[in-house]
This record gives structure tokens, C-alpha cells and sequence, in this order.
């Protein structure tokens, strides 16, 4: 029993860990994601005028 507790237990963190690289990720896109829709959105209002 116990060493199956322990084995989903380290599956589990190893999940976690990688989610959370994962979300880092993600985060990371999606700040320059933002930055370059502003600077996009900023070029088309200069061109508009």
C-alpha cells in the first residue's frame, strides 16, 4: 500500500511542477502577446489618422 501512496504521490508532484512551468509559460506569452497587440493597435491609430 505504501509504496503506491508514494508512487502517485511523486507522479503528483511531478505533474504539479510541470503545470506550473507550463503556466509560467503562458504567462510569459501572453504578456508579450499583449505588449505586441498594443504596439499593433498603436500603428493602425497612427495610420488611421
Amino acid at each position: 500500500m505504501t509504496p503506491v501512496v508514494n508512487e502517485i504521490l511523486r507522479s503528483g508532484f511531478i505533474i504539479n511542477s510541470s503545470l506550473r512551468r507550463r503556466t509560467h509559460l503562458v504567462q510569459s506569452f501572453s504578456v508579450v502577446f499583449l505588449y505586441w497587440f498594443y504596439v499593433f493597435s498603436e500603428i493602425k491609430m497612427c495610420n488611421a489618422l
